[in-house]
């Protein structure tokens, strides 16, 4: 139905009177009459009573009457939903993780996205890396975070920012008193590691220690960067991880800065190359725009990328270092 006839049809049932109604709506009688009838022909009911006095509605029109505020106001709702969920002020995200990177700015980001945009809904999805790109592929969730990129032509791998990797020792560790220590000192000990083979980023830091001129007897290999705390508090074993990841850790256990530095690694916002959600958008501006508050690296540093995955692929590395203290 043309919404047009609708509004020639309320006018009418204001006015009750055909020249009044036409100078309302700026146009002459004959067309607004002609209106009318098209709008009772497609309804299928008189809609007014005509006599040559007077114009009276018939109860359907009455009731038409009550219900076309209601029509237009549904209408309005309609085009202002759309309009939010253009501007990505409306809409749902789904938000593949993994507990090792929901540290540091990715949580800030969410808190400030629900307080900026509480009529987007968002949803998290602890999933493993691998279950993370097939969801990706299969547009189940939206956005994915990892240390490591992905080399995808149909995804975009998005450096936010970059971390340096600190030791993680038992408060009780020869070595836990110091300022510093170099990674070749940790040669003798035993770790803890986040699954060889299942992560990328794993793999990484074995290179790391590989580089440093051991090979790292790993005692016990998880999937949850809480269950590995917890076996580094129990004298488990050391470990190497992101400086962000020291802002949950148990009272028990330290983080150690290593000099020299191994290379910093990235934190990557992985998402499909074709997505043209503003929902996404805006979550990823927000997430830039805490990174940017942060006085971290811009968020695109390709030689520095190669870099690590030059470690990553046991060549001999570039490192990207910093002295900057956590």
């Amino acid at each position: 139905m043309d919404i047009r006839l609708l509004r020639y049809f309320a006018a009418l049932a204001d006015e009750l009177h055909f020249g009044r109604a036409a100078a309302r709506l700026n146009m002459s009688q004959p067309p607004l009459s002609q209106q009318i009838r098209l709008l009772e022909e497609e309804i299928g009911t008189p809609l007014f009573v005509r006599t040559h006095h007077r114009v009276e509605l018939t109860a359907a029109g009455q009731t038409l009457k009550d219900q076309v505020p209601l029509i237009f106001a549904q209408i309005e709702r309609a085009l202002d939903l759309t309009r939010q969920t253009g501007r990505g002020q409306l809409g749902k995200l789904e938000i593949g993780m993994i507990s090792s990177v929901m540290v540091g700015v990715i949580p800030r980001a969410m808190h400030v996205f629900r307080e900026r945009y509480p009529d987007v809904s968002w949803n998290l999805r602890e999933m493993t890396p691998a279950a993370q790109l097939a969801a990706l592929s299969e547009r189940r969730i939206d956005v994915c975070f990892f240390r490591m990129s992905h080399d995808d032509p149909n995804l975009c791998n998005e450096v936010l920012l970059y971390e340096p990797i600190m030791a993680v020792l038992p408060e009780m560790h020869r070595l836990a008193s110091q300022d510093e220590l170099a990674l070749a000192e940790l040669a003798g000990d035993p770790f803890v590691s986040f699954g060889l083979g299942q992560s990328r980023f794993a793999d990484f830091l074995y290179q790391c220690c590989v580089q440093a001129g051991f090979t790292p007897r790993i005692r016990q290999q998880v999937i949850e960067v809480q269950t590995l705390l917890s076996l580094v508090r129990a004298d488990f074993g050391v470990a190497l991880l992101p400086a962000s990841i020291a802002n949950i850790a148990p009272a028990g256990v330290v983080f150690r800065p290593l000099s020299p530095a191994v290379p910093e690694v990235p934190l990557y916002a992985i998402y499909r190359a074709d997505d043209v959600s503003p929902a996404l958008k805006l979550f990823l501006d927000t997430i830039r725009e805490l990174v940017a508050q942060d006085s971290r690296a811009p968020a695109s540093e390709p030689a520095n990328a190669q870099r690590i995955e030059a470690v990553f692929t046991a060549r001999v590395p570039a490192p990207r270092t910093s002295s900057r203290k956590p």
